[in-house]
C-alpha cells in the first residue's frame, strides 16, 4: 500500500524537548525495569485514560464532570495496577493481530487495484489520522465482505496465541511487551529532539523508519536480556536465603 507519510507536528521547543527528555527517560526506565515498573505505568495510563473518558460519563449521567473523571480514572487506575500482566498479554494479542491484519490489508489493496489518495487538506498528523481512519475502516469493512473466512482464519491464531501465552507466563510477556514498549518511546523521544532542532532529519517516506526501527530492536533484545538476568538473579538470591533459612530451622 502506497500510504503517504504525514508530517512532523508543529511544537514550540519547550513542548516538543521536554516531551522528548520524558519519553527517553520513561522508556529507558521499562527497557530496563520494566517487571518492576509494569503495574505502576499501566496504573498510570488507566488514570489518563479515565481523565479522557470521564467527560463521556458525565454527559450520560448529568454529573459533574470532575467527579466522573476523578471515579473514572480512580477505577481505571487501580484496575490497571492489579491486572498489569493481563493487560500486557491482551495487548501482545492486539499487537499480533494488528500486524497479520495489516499484511492481509496490504494484499487485499494490491490485488483489488484500489487508489489509495493522499489525505484531502494535507498531511498534518490531525487530518492524516482522520484520513487513515476513514480510509482504513472501509478497507476493512471490504475485507470482511470478501475474505471474511480468511482473516478469522490468520488473524485468530495470530491474536489468541500471544494472549494465552501471556496468561500462562505473565512474567514473560511482561518482561517482552514492557521492553518492546519501552524502547519504542525512547527512539520516539530521541527522533522529536532531533527533528525539533532540524527538520530535515524527518523521514519523507515509510522507509526512513528502518534505522529508527532497527535501533529500537536492539533496544528491545537487550531490554529483555537485562531484565531477564535480573530476574534470574532474583531468583537465586530468594532460592539461596531460603536453603539457608531450612538449614537455620533443621538445625
Amino acid at each position: 500500500m502506497d500510504i503517504p507519510f504525514p508530517h512532523f507536528p508543529e511544537l514550540s521547543d519547550g513542548v516538543a524537548y521536554i516531551s522528548a527528555g520524558a519519553s527517553v527517560i520513561i522508556g529507558l526506565m521499562l527497557v530496563g525495569w520494566g517487571r518492576l515498573w509494569s503495574r505502576p505505568t499501566v496504573g498510570l495510563i488507566g488514570v489518563g485514560a479515565g481523565f479522557l473518558c470521564g467527560d463521556l460519563l458525565s454527559g450520560s449521567m448529568k454529573v459533574n464532570p470532575g467527579v466522573a473523571r476523578a471515579a473514572v480514572g480512580s477505577i481505571l487506575g487501580v484496575l490497571g495496577f492489579v491486572a498489569a500482566p493481563f493487560m500486557w498479554a491482551f495487548l501482545a494479542g492486539f499487537l499480533c493481530a494488528s500486524v497479520g491484519g495489516g499484511f492481509l490489508a496490504a494484499d487485499f489493496v494490491a490485488e483489488a487495484g484500489l487508489k489509495v489518495d493522499p489525505p484531502a487538506g494535507g498531511f498534518t498528523p490531525e487530518l492524516w489520522a482522520e484520513w487513515f481512519r476513514v480510509f482504513a475502516g472501509d478497507v476493512s469493512a471490504d475485507m470482511w465482505q470478501e475474505r471474511a473466512a480468511t482473516m478469522l482464519l490468520v488473524m485468530a491464531p495470530v491474536g489468541l496465541i500471544p494472549t494465552m501465552i501471556g496468561l500462562w507466563k505473565p512474567r514473560f510477556i511482561t518482561i517482552v511487551m514492557t521492553s518492546l514498549t519501552g524502547a519504542i518511546v525512547v527512539v520516539s523521544g530521541a527522533i522529536v529532539a532531533l527533528v525539533q532542532s532540524d527538520p530535515t532529519y524527518w523521514p519523507k517516506a515509510w522507509s526512513g523508519l528502518l534505522i529508527p526501527l532497527y535501533i529500537a530492536g536492539g533496544l528491545w533484545v537487550a531490554g529483555m536480556a537485562m531484565q531477564y538476568s535480573f530476574a534470574m538473579a532474583a531468583a537465586r538470591k530468594k532460592k539461596a536465603k531460603e536453603a539457608a533459612r531450612a538449614q537455620q530451622d533443621i538445625r
